[in-house]
């Protein structure tokens, strides 16, 4: 299998209900649906590294990334240094599975991750019948506020820490 073909099988898994963590982003930072169309990675050309084996945006730091993987009880699925106003910077994440029926936790998670004024927040369950989270900015890399831009990836971890512990 070519890796093109093994990338658009990734990108379509769920069926097609899926919504891919960037469009959830999207809905959640622009409080309307996604266009039907948009399916995952931007349909442009962006810069990647490696960061513990798997390949992320070039812009965001190790230590951001470590931060949040490094969060108990959390568990990052996705993530993106946002790239234009229509590909916002996100976080994609599960909590520990005895979360999963607590809809109260759930909401408050997400409601102490909003109360940051550059921060959107919500969750739904995902593909694999577990909540999925996304934590969104209108904010992305190479924005006008870039310096609000490096403090909502710096201060990420520490809130989410505070909402899930």
């Amino acid at each position: 299998m070519s890796l093109e073909n093994y990338l658009n099988e990734i990108q379509q898994r769920g069926g097609p209900d899926r919504k891919p963590s960037p469009s959830f982003a999207y809905e959640l930072v622009f409080n309307k649906s996604a266009p039907s169309n948009r399916r995952g990675r931007p349909p442009f050309v962006t810069t990647h590294k490696m960061w513990n084996g798997i390949s992320i945006d070039s812009h965001l730091e190790d230590k951001w990334l470590n931060d949040l993987n490094n969060i108990p009880n959390v568990e990052m699925r996705g993530s993106c240094e946002g790239h234009n106003k229509e590909w916002v910077s996100f976080v994609s994440f599960r909590l520990s599975p005895k979360f999963d029926n607590n809809k109260s936790f759930l909401n408050k998670v997400v409601s102490n991750l909003n109360k940051d004024p550059n921060t959107v927040a919500g969750f739904d369950i995902g593909v694999q019948g577990r909540p999925r989270f996304v934590v969104a900015t209108p904010l992305y890399y190479g924005c006008e506020k870039q310096d609000e831009w490096k403090k909502w990836w710096t201060t990420l971890a520490s809130r989410l820490d505070k909402s899930v512990n």
